[in-house]
């Protein structure tokens, strides 16, 4: 089968890869038919390996080479004993894996597993024509909803799980630092849960551009002196993000840090003190409580998830096509979706 290939910092080869067996007890073979390109992926492209692992994994023992892409929906094509899944079944993947016997696994927070295993990063992914994964994974999608939709669940989930974390945010401000995918649809998200307001922060005016024809208010980062809001969401993953993201934290507000860092950052704790902030994190989703409710939301039409999709490219052109415009041109591009339909 033809499958994305992880081989290390700058090498993704799009090539045959042995086709996945029959599928275990509990498990599914799924044929993506749309996989999305993520941060992270761009991330292991540029810099890695960084979560991928160059030792086996202590869950799935895998390693580099391996099958990209966790932003995946399908079809089940093929179901092991008590899966409990029917093959034409469309899903989208949730894409974690936990021990199973933990308290985060038990507790329905297998994101949270110490032995976490995420598809296309500790495991073979979706950015190919087949992928043998946990039933548990799968969260069957409703019928009318798109499958590019799918794909873009698990993305969505990551904004559903940010905004929860921040409470009610019925009738406050809020203010989303970084106009990118997980921006935009963190803003969405808010609106739908009550938001009074919702304003992107970004330095981009690209982004800001974009945002705005999405009907937000858009603002540049700022400083000390710029609007403070109840809830910010700091979704850049950058130092300046973080910094502006904390000014822009009313008294008694809260910032929910939902962006990925790749160093330590420092934080002005007499500051934080005498505001009586919180800072939250935000990581990933659950199945039940994050990435059910996103579909719905897509299903809802609650959810602008079109406006999000700036590419749709056949598999074989994920690298020249895909991965190396989103690290040459990045303002140009949101979600990219790779067609996995051979």
């Amino acid at each position: 089968m033809l499958a994305a290939v992880y081989h290390g910092r700058h090498d993704i080869r799009v090539e045959e890869w042995p086709a996945p067996p029959s599928p275990p007890p509990g498990w599914v073979t799924v044929a993506p038919t749309y996989c999305g390109i993520c941060g992270t992926d761009i991330d292991e492209y540029v810099r890695g390996p960084v979560v991928i692992p160059a030792a086996p994994h202590p869950l799935t023992g895998a390693r580099a080479p391996l099958v990209l892409g966790h932003e995946g929906t399908g079809v089940v094509v093929a179901a092991g004993a008590g899966a409990g899944i029917a093959t034409g079944t469309r899903v989208g993947l949730e894409n974690s894996v936990g021990c199973g016997h933990c308290a985060a696994c038990l507790s329905g927070n297998r994101q949270l597993c110490p032995q976490l295993a995420v598809m296309g990063l500790m495991m073979d992914g979706a950015l190919a024509e087949a992928v043998n994964v946990p039933a548990s994974m799968c969260a069957p999608l409703p019928a009318g909803l798109p499958d590019e939709a799918g794909a873009l669940a698990e993305s969505l989930a990551v904004a559903v799980r940010a905004v929860r974390r921040a409470g009610d945010v019925a009738n406050l401000d809020v203010h989303v630092f970084g106009a990118g995918t997980i921006g935009l649809m963190a803003g969405q998200v808010a609106r739908t849960a009550g938001a009074r307001s919702v304003t992107l922060r970004d330095t981009s005016a690209a982004r800001l551009r974009r945002a705005e024809a999405m009907g937000f208010e858009v603002a540049s980062p700022g400083g000390p002196n710029a609007t403070r809001a109840q809830v910010v969401f700091e979704c850049t993953g950058s130092e300046a993000g973080l910094r502006d993201s904390l000014s822009a934290t009313a008294k008694s507000g809260t910032t929910v840090v939902v962006g990925v860092h790749d160093r330590p950052r420092e934080i002005d704790l007499v500051a934080m003190l005498m505001d009586e902030r919180v800072i939250l994190a935000s990581l990933s989703h659950a199945m039940n409580e994050d990435y059910i409710p996103a579909i719905e939301l897509l299903h809802q039409g609650q959810v602008d998830f079109e406006a999000l999709i700036t590419d749709r490219i056949p598999l074989e052109g994920a690298v020249d096509r895909g991965f190396e415009p989103l690290v040459a041109d990045p303002e140009s591009h949101l979600k990219v979706l790779i067609d996995c339909r051979g």
